[in-house]
């Protein structure tokens, strides 16, 4: 299996709220490259649900952070080279990439997605949920939850048993 994960945090409700990114690219079944990046966001504001009970980003974190399409440059080359983009609920990782993307007015074509949240819904019907973390457990895969380039290597990891 060869393909892109990611993982997006958000400051705020605003799908354009992206803070922090989480890439992993996997070729051949084997994680070969990794890399995370805080991200200055749009509106640039935090809500303390998400900073203070999800991911702890603030605005100290992200004060000297790349704007999005600063950061376009440095991760075009991931996303838009992947024959398949995958995420665990990948309907909002992509929400998140594509209205970072309009906002800003960056034209690409993105590749199809995997969404590992859905195939766990369907390959492990017994679990009590199919959250990240609860998948995580039942596999055994280390997970610092909502840390954006650990969410994407659970994910990658994820991907790659339930499609073994």
């Amino acid at each position: 299996m060869t393909f892109t994960t990611i993982d997006f945090e958000t400051a705020n409700n605003d799908r354009t709220s992206a803070c922090q990114i989480g890439i992993v690219v996997v070729e051949d079944g084997r994680i070969i490259e990794e890399f995370v990046s805080f991200i200055k966001p749009v509106p640039d504001y935090f809500l303390s649900r998400f900073t203070d009970e999800i991911h702890g980003i603030n605005e100290d974190t992200v004060i000297d952070a790349p704007t999005f399409p600063e950061l376009w440059e440095k991760i075009s080359r991931f996303i838009e080279n992947a024959p398949l983009i995958v995420a665990h609920n990948a309907p909002f990782d992509m929400g998140v990439l594509k209205a970072c993307l309009e906002y800003h007015d960056i034209s690409t074509s993105l590749p199809k997605y995997f969404c590992t949240l859905k195939e766990s819904r369907k390959k492990l019907p017994n679990l009590s949920n199919h959250q990240l973390s609860t998948v995580c457990d039942y596999f055994d895969i280390p997970l610092d939850h909502h840390e954006a380039l650990s969410d994407a290597r659970a994910a990658a990891k994820i991907a790659l048993v339930l499609n073994n």
